[in-house]
Formats: C-alpha cells, structure tokens, sequence
C-alpha cells in the first residue's frame, strides 16, 4: 500500500490551486493523508481527483460532517499498521519541568510509546503531524514520526519556491517513508 502524505496547504478560494506537482507526486497512491491547516474544504476535493482522502483538521480549519475530516486526532488503520495523525503533536513533546530560562525539559524517548498511546488513545506504529512547515521522517521509541512540510509554504525556503510533501510506504515489512521536493520546473 502506498500512501501520499501532505500538511500545511493554507490554500485560499476554492482549494483547487495546489501545484500540479503534488498531483504528480501522488499519482499511483491508494490513500492520500491530509494533517491540517488546509483553509478550505476544497484542497481535499481536489485531492481526491488522485485518492481518496482522510484530514485532521489544523486551527482555523473548516468543520465538515461526516468521517473525511476529523478533530483534533484520528488514527486510521492501512495495511495492518496504526497511523496516528494530529495537526500540532507540539514537537518534540510535552515539557515536564521548566527550566528558569524557559526552555522547558522533554520526556526522554524511551517514554514515547506511552506518550504516544495516550495522545492517539491506543498504540499507533506511525504519527504522522504538520504545523511546523519543516519536514521530518524519524524514529521515536520504534514509532516511525513524519512531518512531510508544506508543499506551498516550505520552511526555510525562499517565497514562491514548492516545499515538500511525503510517501508512506507498507508492506509485509512494515512501514517506510520519505520525502518528495516538489521544486518547480
């Protein structure tokens, strides 16, 4: 099974003027998952011309009924693995004790799984999570954890330059991921 992994939209009007290399990036996908702050309900219409489609909803996200667009997390089964997804996973995790300047201290990995469990209400073998605009395909206590950027507005990326968007890939080994850049021709 192979998955198209997308966040971070921010597509105003009618939703239909991402980049033709999303589309193409996605071509031969069976599923396509959307982790929020897509502005309006017609970026996962468009999507759906390539696969069908599952979202989170981000801050400002409209409210649809029905099971495609889910608030704040969901976990979708594909291929025999968990995929927990929420907008803001509040990387790299929730602070246990704050330190006089402010940073804050982190729970230590080998507590993740748990973390993880409670946030998504069962044990998930993937989390996939946006916000951020800055791509990530990590490991975190044996979890596999995704960020696949923003295709329109990347982090650290002059404007007007496409960002990135992601493949989640299982089969009977498991799951694998990486990234797609969709620099423009």
């Amino acid at each position: 099974m192979r998955i198209g992994l997308i966040s971070d939209t921010h597509c105003a009007g009618s939703g239909w003027d991402l980049p033709n290399q999303v589309f193409e990036a996605f071509q031969g996908v069976d599923l396509i998952l959307h982790c929020g702050d897509l502005e309006c309900l017609g970026v996962l219409d468009s999507l759906e011309t390539v696969a069908p489609v599952l979202a989170v909803r981000g801050y400002e996200d409209p409210v649809e009924d029905g099971d495609r667009l889910a608030s704040p997390t969901r976990v979708v089964e594909a291929g025999g693995i968990n995929i927990g997804m929420i907008h803001d996973i509040q990387w790299p995790g929730p602070k246990i004790a704050t330190t006089s300047d402010g940073s804050g201290l982190v729970l230590p990995a080998s507590e993740g799984k748990e973390l993880l469990r409670r946030k998504f209400g069962q044990p998930v073998d993937v989390v996939l999570f946006g916000d951020t605009h800055h791509q990530l395909v990590c490991e975190l206590d044996g979890i596999l954890v995704i960020n696949p950027g923003s295709p329109t507005y990347p982090a650290r990326r002059k404007p007007g330059l496409l960002g990135t968007v992601g493949i989640l890939d299982i089969n009977d080994r498991g799951a694998s991921a990486s990234l797609v850049d969709l620099t423009r021709d």
